[in-house]
């Protein structure tokens, strides 16, 4: 994938900041600054085994590094070493890099390339003398230098889209495009400004703001048979739950999926289960419910539970898998903050909870 020219605008004034951090560092950001840099080996047909931070489809490699190196938690990332049908590439953000992890995570795998940081001499003349080559197997790196041709991975950027949501980015630039951005949701002299995902394109294109958090996988429910007693803390990546209730305050609408698969487990019945607000309130209704449907799933709002005197299909409590599930779209109890559980104590009792990331968009 050959480049030529890096398509990153530059703020001279800030430059001074950056070459002076240079050789302390191969990753360096500085948010009140609004300025970053990342310098990246590539590493051919290999791809990092680790925790992901976010996957996005993007256009090339630049688009990934830009997308890593504004993302105040990537350390490095895996790309697709080919396009899919829509002529885009797989980037996968990860927390860690290779030179923090064993070996053996890093893995021959012919479908990605893998990116860490490393420091390299900053070059300001256009023929700079060649660098040291990585011993074989491994093949000579890709470098992208946008002050000279050199075989390294070189970014320095600046944060030139910020707002305070996605959605007030996307206004202001419409030609914006998915990927990491920085936001301030309550403006100049409140709360730290701090990372978000931008999706571009959906909602009819307005400017989603996505933020992440630790319980995103589908998650066992075992052992726990007293109301609420499994307690599952929800923790987001980059932000404070103050942080992302003035994220909601300056959005139209915000959203979270949320699913619960029982075995023999209630819900919302007798109390075993509940979520819990930003503000720390219990909360009785589950996702496509709203706050006037007490003790209600979905299914209890359109009147299509299994048992339909019950609010929720896991409160028949039986021996078959059932699933509640829906979309919270009460604005001023997001973000999800905990989950409870219980009834699920005796051997043939069982439940899976599933989380979706915290989603706002449209401006107020």
């Amino acid at each position: 994938m050959a480049v030529t020219i890096l398509n990153v605008l530059i703020r001279i004034s800030l430059l001074h900041n950056a070459v002076a951090t240079f050789p302390k560092a191969n990753l360096y950001r500085n948010l009140k600054q609004q300025t970053a840099f990342g310098n990246f080996q590539l590493y051919q047909h290999q791809k990092l085994v680790g925790t992901k931070i976010a996957s996005s489809l993007v256009s090339d490699i630049i688009d990934c590094t830009f997308n890593c190196v504004s993302e105040t938690l990537c350390k490095s990332f895996n790309i697709a070493a080919s396009p899919d049908s829509e002529n885009l590439y797989l980037c996968e953000l990860l927390n860690i890099d290779k030179h923090r992890v064993s070996i053996d995570n890093l893995q021959v795998n012919l479908a990605f390339n893998h990116y860490s940081p490393w420091v390299i001499v900053f070059f300001f003349n256009s023929t700079p003398p060649p660098p040291p080559q990585p011993p074989p197997p491994v093949p000579p790196p890709l470098r992208l230098n946008f002050l000279s041709n050199i075989s390294h991975c070189l970014i320095i950027i600046t944060f030139v889209h910020q707002g305070k949501t996605c959605s007030e980015i996307k206004s202001h630039s419409p030609q914006a495009t998915s990927g990491s951005y920085v936001i301030d949701p309550d403006g100049e002299g409140g709360y730290q400004p701090f990372s978000v995902f931008c999706d571009m394109t959906d909602k009819n294109r307005v400017g989603v703001t996505v933020v992440g958090h630790d319980s995103e996988d589908r998650i066992l429910v075992k052992g726990y048979e007293a109301k609420g007693s499994y307690v599952r803390n929800v923790v987001y990546i980059g932000a404070s739950v103050t942080q992302l209730a003035a994220l909601a305050t300056n959005s139209t609408n915000c959203e979270q999926f949320i699913k619960y698969e029982c075995y023999h487990s209630t819900l919302l019945i007798y109390g075993y289960g509940w979520w819990v607000s930003r503000d720390n309130i219990k909360i009785r209704y589950w996702g496509g419910a709203t706050p006037a449907d007490s003790n209600k799933c979905a299914c209890g709002v359109t009147n299509s539970c299994v048992v339909s005197s019950r609010g929720c299909n896991c409160d028949k409590n039986d021996a078959i898998w059932r699933e509640d599930s829906g979309l919270l779209t009460e604005k001023s109890h997001l973000p999800v903050t905990q989950l409870r559980f219980g009834d699920t104590g005796n051997s043939e009792e069982y439940g899976y909870h599933t989380l979706g990331k915290f989603k706002c968009y449209g401006m107020t």
